[in-house]
C-alpha cells in the first residue's frame, strides 16, 4: 500500500496552508464578539478569499467528488479558521456536490459555477426539531402545484442560512412511498415566495457560522434535485456518507492548531527553572497529540480513497474515521487547555476558541453513538449465520 500524496497534492497543500495562514488565520478570532450582522458580512467576505485562488471549489467536479483533495482543503481550512471551513462546506460541498452528483445539466449551469465562485451561497436544510439523525422522521412536505412544488414544514439549525441565496430542502413528496422512495430534495432560491428565514442562532463554539432555522410556508420550489422526485434519502444518504470525510478533516484541522499553539507555549512558558514541555507529563500531552491527529489523518485519507475507488466497505471507513477523530479531538483539545492552564481558561484566547468548537465535532451529522451503530449493525451483519 502506498499512504503517500502525489507531488501535485503535497504542493496543493503547501500553497493552501500559505494562503490560509495568511488571508484567514488572522480572521478567526475576530467572529467571537462581533454583532450578527458583521459575523454574518465577515464569513461571506471570507467565502470569497477561499474563491479567489479556486480553493472553495476543491475536489468538486462536474459530475463527481474527489474525497481525497476534498479532505486535504478541508483540514488545512479548519486549521486556520473552523467556522469559514463549515460555512464553505454546507455552500461548496453540501450543495455544490449535490449538484455535482444529482443535478441537471440545466441545474448545474445555474448554481454550481456561482457556488464554487461564491457569487452565489448555499444552504442545505434538513433537520428539524424532531428530526435531527432520524431522517425518516421529518415532516417538512412537499405537494405538486402545476409544474411547480409546494413546499411546507420548517427546519432548524441550518448553517449559513442568513446568508444563503439558496437552500438545499429535504421533503416527503410521497407519504406513503417510505423512507427511500418518499422524499425528494429541493432547490429552493431565497426570494421564493413563503420563505421565511428565523433569527440567528448562538452557539457554544463555531460563532462564525451563520445559523438559523428556515420556515416554508406554501413556499413555491420550481427545481427538484434531478428533475426525479422519490429520490431524497439516497441522495442525502450519499452525501452524509462523504460528509463524514470532511467532518474528519474539521477534527484533525482543529486538533493540529491545538497542538501546534500548545507546542508553542509549552516551549514558551517556564515553570520551576525550565520549559514546561520538558515536563514528562507534559511531553506526554503533546505526543498523544500528534499521535492521535496522526491517526484521525490516516483514517480519513483511508476513508477518502476507499470512497473514490468504489471500495465495498467505504461507508463503514468513512464511519470509523469520523468516529474516531470526533472524540480524539475533544481529548486533544482538553489536554491542550490542561497545558495552557489558567491562562487558557481566559475568554478570547485561542485554546478557549478551540476548545469550544471541537465539542461540535462529536454531535454534529450523526453522533458518535449514531456511527457506533452503523459499525456495530455493519460488524454483526457481516458475521451472521448463513
Amino acid at each position: 500500500m502506498d499512504y503517500q500524496l502525489t507531488d501535485n497534492q503535497r504542493e496543493f497543500q503547501k500553497d493552501l496552508a500559505g494562503f490560509l495562514q495568511e488571508r484567514i488565520a488572522p480572521r478567526a478570532g475576530g467572529f467571537e464578539d462581533c454583532p450578527r450582522g458583521e459575523i454574518n458580512d465577515r464569513m461571506r467576505e471570507n467565502l470569497k478569499i477561499l474563491s479567489s485562488r479556486n480553493f472553495l471549489g476543491t475536489g468538486i467536479n462536474d459530475d463527481s467528488l474527489d474525497l481525497v483533495m476534498i479532505y486535504l482543503a478541508g483540514e488545512e481550512i479548519s486549521r486556520a479558521c473552523a467556522s469559514t471551513f463549515l460555512s464553505a462546506r454546507s455552500s461548496a460541498f453540501m450543495c455544490g456536490g449535490a449538484l455535482a452528483l444529482f443535478g441537471s445539466p440545466e441545474q448545474k449551469k445555474k448554481h454550481l459555477g456561482r457556488l464554487l465562485s461564491a457569487d452565489e451561497i448555499g444552504a442545505i436544510a434538513y433537520t428539524e426539531e424532531d428530526a435531527g439523525s432520524d431522517i425518516s422522521s421529518i415532516t417538512t412536505s412537499a405537494r405538486r402545484d402545476g409544474q411547480d412544488w409546494l413546499v411546507n414544514g420548517d427546519k432548524n439549525i441550518v448553517v449559513n442560512a442568513p446568508i444563503a441565496d439558496v437552500f438545499l430542502v429535504l421533503a416527503l413528496t410521497d407519504p406513503d412511498g417510505g423512507i427511500e422512495k418518499g422524499m425528494s430534495l429541493f432547490l429552493v432560491e431565497k426570494d421564493s415566495p413563503g420563505l421565511t428565514v428565523g433569527a440567528s442562532v448562538e452557539t457554544m463554539g463555531m460563532r462564525g457560522v451563520p445559523m438559523a432555522s428556515v420556515e416554508f410556508k406554501n413556499c413555491r420550489a420550481s427545481e427538484l434535485m434531478g428533475e426525479k422526485p422519490g429520490k431524497g434519502y439516497q441522495q442525502l444518504k450519499t452525501l452524509m456518507t462523504m460528509g463524514c470525510i470532511s467532518i474528519t478533516s474539521l477534527c484533525v484541522g482543529i486538533g493540529t492548531a491545538c497542538m501546534e499553539i500548545s507546542t508553542q507555549h509549552a516551549r514558551q512558558r517556564r515553570a520551576f527553572g525550565r520549559q514546561i514541555g520538558k515536563f514528562q507529563d507534559i511531553g506526554f500531552k503533546l505526543s498523544d497529540m500528534f499521535t492521535y491527529n496522526d491517526l484521525g489523518r490516516m483514517l480519513g485519507l483511508r476513508a477518502a480513497w476507499a470512497i473514490n475507488t468504489h471500495e465495498d466497505d467505504a461507508g463503514v471507513s468513512a464511519a470509523c474515521a469520523k468516529l474516531f477523530a470526533g472524540e480524539a479531538v475533544t481529548s486533544i483539545v482538553n489536554w491542550g487547555m490542561q497545558i495552557f492552564a489558567g491562562h487558557g481558561y481566559i475568554r478570547g484566547s485561542d485554546i478557549e476558541r478551540l476548545y469550544r468548537d471541537a465539542r461540535f465535532a462529536g454531535i454534529c451529522e450523526g453522533t458518535s453513538e449514531i456511527q457506533r451503530a452503523l459499525i456495530s449493525t455493519h460488524e454483526l451483519d457481516r458475521f451472521k449465520q448463513v
